[in-house]
């Protein structure tokens, strides 16, 4: 399954999912409907499942699409089913099970396993079960071995009692990261499909999707003294020279950021200035010599030597990389080559 929720974690969710059908994954997965929606008029005819519960009737117009939909218990499908009434609209749908994580999700210990395999099973359209294993690193090997054991325990039964051979899932780019392989029989790839790691381990050579760039709009000459941005949270000490880059929070560009980090031009880092603004941040460019309004400025990605991925920016901003990547605005245009 290829994981395009959220924009596709900001690449784009139509040109990605198409891409994703052209290499032949199996399901997409998407957190809402209207991801759903947005990716099927793209032209993708690939099977699209929304990952998470939704109310009845967001998941009734779901069903009435073709879409396959997720539910924490066989009573959702059963509710989902009297809602649809004698309307022909054939259901698909995933089991949650809550493991540990308490997110969203039965709770495996909450009926006879052969009772919610054989209820489910009666209903029809039943595919498979997943869970979300909170920490696949395993940095709390004592809660995470706790998750997959009692998945590993639910599906040995629920397969025993299954005629249709159910699908269970709970990898995801985590876990294949950390173990290089797959157990379950529905693999959801997000992150490493994007080319970033889950972490700074640098075990295997990836490249990433995306780089964001800008230009400099304007360079200004700063005394002594004289102050950046709003607030005038930076004050120079000394003459510098600032440039200024027109892109700021409302594009996804972190406020966090705020006189922290840095951008390159020039194949230099150039650290940042003052706040950042809505539309706009300043970078003290007094030590990369010959810039010029109009050169390119590398906001993520690499530039001659000089490199700024997704997990620096996140780490600079107090965030990590899945939110960087996720939060660029749908305001930048994306451009693929």
């Amino acid at each position: 399954m290829a994981v395009v929720k959220a924009d596709a974690y900001g690449h784009g969710a139509p040109k990605i999912s198409l891409t994703a059908e052209e290499a032949r994954v199996d399901y997409l997965g998407v957190a809402l409907l209207e991801e759903a929606d947005e990716i099927r008029k793209a032209g993708v005819r690939l099977p699209i499942a929304i990952l998470y519960p939704e109310t009845i009737e967001r998941s009734v117009e779901a069903v009435s699409r073709g879409y396959h939909i997720s539910v924490s218990s066989p009573a959702e499908i059963e509710n989902i089913r009297k809602a649809i009434g004698n309307r022909n609209y054939p259901i698909r749908y995933f089991i949650k099970i809550n493991t540990g994580m308490n997110r969203y999700g039965m709770e495996p210990e909450s009926g006879k396993v052969e009772d919610i395999v054989g209820k489910a099973s009666s209903y029809g359209g039943l595919l498979g079960f997943n869970t979300n294993i909170a920490d696949p690193s395993m940095n709390r090997k004592d809660l995470s071995k706790r998750q997959m054991d009692r998945f590993f325990e639910f599906m040995k039964n629920a397969m025993s009692y299954s005629q249709n051979g159910l699908m269970f899932s709970y990898e995801a780019s985590g876990s294949l990261w950390e173990n290089g392989a797959a157990d379950g029989s529905l693999v959801r790839v997000g992150l490493l499909m994007y080319g970033i790691a889950p972490d700074r381990k640098d075990r295997l050579e990836l490249e990433p999707v995306m780089s964001v760039k800008s230009r400099i709009a304007e360079i200004h000459n700063l005394r002594k003294g004289d102050g950046v941005g709003y607030g005038f949270s930076h004050v120079a000490d000394r003459r510098s020279r600032v440039a200024v880059i027109p892109m700021g929070y409302a594009d996804g560009y972190p406020w966090a950021l705020s006189n922290k980090g840095s951008v390159i031009i020039r194949g230099k880092l150039a650290p940042i200035i003052g706040r950042i603004c809505m539309d706009a941040f300043m970078a003290d460019i007094t030590d990369v010599e010959n810039s010029l309004p109009g050169d390119e400025v590398t906001i993520m990605g690499t530039q001659d030597r000089a490199s700024i991925d997704a997990n620096m920016l996140g780490e600079w901003a107090g965030s990590f990389a899945y939110e960087i990547v996720s939060g660029w605005s749908k305001r930048m245009p994306r451009i693929y080559i």
